[in-house]
Parts: structure tokens; C-alpha cells; sequence
């Protein structure tokens, strides 16, 4: 309350009949003006110090503002990321002092679009164009890569990031971000890259060593154990190409592509020469008998079928989640099931039977038709597809059997290559 309204108040106080309405009316009016008065103060006086506080914090908050903004330079400056900001509607340039040491171009030099191009790697300079023209149709990057050619004809490598500004109205009129120059990294990245690769050579060669040897020692022992029933002495090494002739045309035509790809085709070849492995567990006098099997010796026979299975079991509990190991099991066991139910060991049918061991069905069955052994004499191609044709849908998977028709000469070519091979 203001000493002049203060005073003007007394007098009329002064002026006034005590006890009348007015006397009283004056004290009121006195006694509100002295509250107005003693809160006015206050608020007053509170606001002051609110304001210096507010002034305090904001002091400190702009040196952080201020100690960050250089800390942030100071670490653009060492990973050499330089900042940039481009007008699309002027094609005003701007970048920061990095930027130049990045372009290696003096500082009296002003930003300028000629300046930044000249300096792109040739065979990059499309990529750097189709960035500036989808800039210019509103269409802003997200991050790329490319060269620079520097003096002497080095080169840099650097790194680009975009984020586009829009107006009220939605369109980009303005790109800004930053360019970091990657040399050293990209430099690392492709050291890492090529010893990768060597590794991976060292790697495939050594694997192909040790499956290289591994094959070899299963062919000797395999070919070992069919040298007491198996006069040509190759009925391994072509049933494994009959295997493999016929995996691939499965997986040409895009049947069982669930279970047939490369892996397997290769498995497969791999695999087929395990199929009687079992036959070292079949004395003599049954495995060479020129005659007809009695079924005793018959059932005596069948076994070989388990024996080999087992052997390779075995294996598997060494040597666990091998493919070669699980295909090799597959058509030990299963080779002499039946498509109608009636083979061995366990009188599977149809899709029961391993599509694995229904090829290798097909392809021993055929080598020992053409074959010479103890018990028969060698049959001609033509009968031998006859005889398989006759037992399409019931000995063997019909599908396989389309297949075999179809390339038949190729498994005839197979066969008589090795017979060639051995004149």
C-alpha cells in the first residue's frame, strides 16, 4: 500500500464520528489496505528469490550445456566425424572444421558441392550422385559408405549418415548429419575379412583331408568284407554313384524337400558303401553257398541287415549328430524292406521305409542283377530293367522306379564304365 493512500485513509478516520457507520467502514478500509499491503510484500519478495535461483540454475546449466558442446567437439575431432548441413531449396553448403581435415582441403576454402564431389573416388561418384538426386525428390538416406581419392592417389574411406528437416507443410527442406572417415577401420575390417577366408580354406582343405581318409579306410574295409560274395570287387563304388545319380533327380524335380538337399545327396554317396557291412558277421558257409538258402540259413542271412546297423550305432555314440553316420544306419537296416511290406528286417512299407534306403533298394538290386556271383550268372541290362520294372510298386518306391526308366542309360554307362576300367 502506497504512503500517500495510507494517508489519505487516516484522515478520513480523523474525520469520521466515532461509532458511526463511516468511522467503521474507514477502519475496515484501513485494516484491508494494511493486509493488501503486508501479502503484496511478500509475494514480492518471494518472487525475487525464485528469479535469482532460476537465474543460478540456468547459469549452470548453460556452462554444462557449454562443457558439453566442447566435449562433444573434442570427440568428433578424434574419431574424425565431421558435421554438415545442406539447403535443397538454395543448395547452401555448411560443414564444420572436421570436415575439412576429413577432405584434407585448407579452411579459406568455402563448403561447397564442387569442392565435396571432386574429391569422390571415380567408381563411386554414381552411388554419391543417385544420394544428391534422391535427396533433391525428398528422399533422405539412412547411411552409406563410399570412397575419397586424396593426393598420390590415395584413398579414404568414409561413412555418411543423413536426417532430413521438413517444413509446416511436411516436405524436406533441409539434410544435415555427419562424415566420419573410416580409413583405419575399414583397413581392419578387410584384414579380418581376408583372414577369414584363409581360414575357412584351411579349414575346408583340412576337412576334406580327414573325410578324404576317412572314405578311403571305409572303402578298404567295406571292399574287404564284399571280397568273399563280390567277384567285380566295384559293386561299392557304383552302387554309391547309382545312389547319388538318383538322390539328384529327386532333388531336381523338388520331391521329399524336406529331407533331400546337397548335404544329403552327398551323405548319401558317402553312406552307400556301409549298406552290407554287416555281411563280416555271416559265416561262410551261408554268405558263399552257390545254391538256394535253406530258411534256416536264410534268417541266418537276414541278419546282416542288424549286425551292420548295430556296428554303426555304436559308431554314433561316439561321433553324435553326424549325418553320415545316421544315412549310413538308415540304409544298413532298412535296404531290403519292401514297398508292399513284405521285406526285412522289420516288414516296413511305403513311406514307413527311409526314402535314403529305397534308393539304395533300387541301386543294389540293380548292380546285382548285372553282376557275376557264387549263387548266378551276370545279368544283361535289358533283363535287369525288366526285372525291376516288374517290381515297380511292390519291391520298389514307384517314383524310383519312373526315375530309373528315365535314366537308365546313365546307370548302364555306370556299370560298364567300370567293367572298361578294369580291361
Amino acid at each position: 500500500m502506497r504512503r500517500t493512500d495510507a494517508a489519505l485513509l487516516g484522515q478520513r478516520i480523523v474525520l469520521e464520528q466515532p461509532g458511526s457507520d463511516e468511522y467503521v467502514k474507514a477502519l475496515l478500509d484501513h485494516f484491508v489496505k494494511q493486509v493488501d499491503n503486508q501479502t503484496y510484500t511478500e509475494l514480492v519478495s518471494e518472487i525475487m528469490e525464485r528469479y535469482v535461483d532460476v537465474s543460478k540454475q540456468l547459469e549452470i546449466k548453460s556452462r554444462e550445456l557449454e562443457k558439453s558442446d566442447a566435449s562433444r567437439r573434442e570427440a568428433q575431432e578424434i574419431a574424425l566425424i565431421g558435421n554438415w548441413e545442406l539447403s535443397l531449396g538454395t543448395k547452401k553448403l555448411w560443414w564444420s572444421d572436421t570436415m575439412y581435415r576429413i577432405l584434407e582441403t585448407d579452411q579459406s576454402v568455402e563448403p561447397d558441392l564442387m569442392v565435396y564431389f571432386q574429391k569422390v573416388y571415380p567408381d563411386d561418384k554414381k552411388l554419391v550422385n543417385q544420394i544428391y538426386h534422391d535427396m533433391q525428390n525428398g528422399m533422405v538416406p539412412a547411411e552409406y559408405r563410399f570412397r575419397l581419392l586424396m593426393e598420390v592417389g590415395r584413398i579414404k574411406w568414409v561413412q555418411i549418415r543423413f536426417v532430413g528437416s521438413k517444413d509446416s507443410g511436411g516436405m524436406f527442406t533441409k539434410v544435415h548429419g555427419t562424415i566420419q572417415d573410416i580409413t583405419s577401420a575399414k583397413a581392419i575390417e578387410e584384414k579380418l575379412e581376408e583372414y577369414n577366408h584363409h581360414l575357412e580354406d584351411l579349414v575346408q582343405k583340412k576337412v576334406a583331408e580327414v573325410s578324404a581318409s576317412q572314405m578311403a579306410t571305409i572303402h578298404a574295409l567295406v571292399k574287404l568284407s564284399e571280397s568273399r560274395d563280390d567277384e567285380t570287387g566295384e559293386h561299392i563304388v557304383r552302387t554309391s554313384q547309382y545312389c547319388r545319380l538318383l538322390a539328384e533327380k529327386l532333388w531336381e524335380m523338388g520331391a521329399h524337400r524336406e529331407e533331400i538337399d546337397r548335404a544329403f545327396i552327398d551323405g548319401i554317396a558317402q553312406a552307400s558303401p556301409l549298406h552290407d557291412i554287416g555281411k563280416v558277421g555271416i559265416p561262410d558257409g551261408v554268405l558263399l553257398k552257390p545254391g538256394k538258402l535253406t530258411p534256416e540259413e536264410f534268417e541266418i542271412m537276414k541278419t546282416h541287415t542288424t549286425i551292420g546297423y548295430q556296428t554303426l550305432a555304436s559308431i554314433e555314440k561316439k561321433d553324435t549328430g553326424s549325418a553320415f553316420i545316421k544315412v549310413g544306419k538308415e540304409i544298413t537296416l532298412c535296404h531290403h524292406e519292401k514297398w508292399d511290406g513284405s521285406g526285412y528286417p522289420k516288414g516296413l512299407k511305403r513311406e514307413e521305409i527311409p526314402i535314403s534306403a529305397r534308393i539304395m533298394a533300387l541301386a543294389d538290386v540293380y548292380d546285382a542283377l548285372r553282376s557275376k556271383r557264387v549263387y548266378k550268372e551276370s545279368y544283361s541290362h535289358e533283363k535287369s530293367l525288366g526285372i525291376i520294372t516288374q517290381g515297380r510298386g511292390s519291391h520298389f518306391d514307384p517314383l524310383l522306379v519312373d526315375l530309373f526308366l528315365e535314366n537308365d542309360s546313365s546307370f548302364r554307362d555306370i556299370f560298364d564304365g567300370t567293367l572298361a576300367g578294369k580291361e
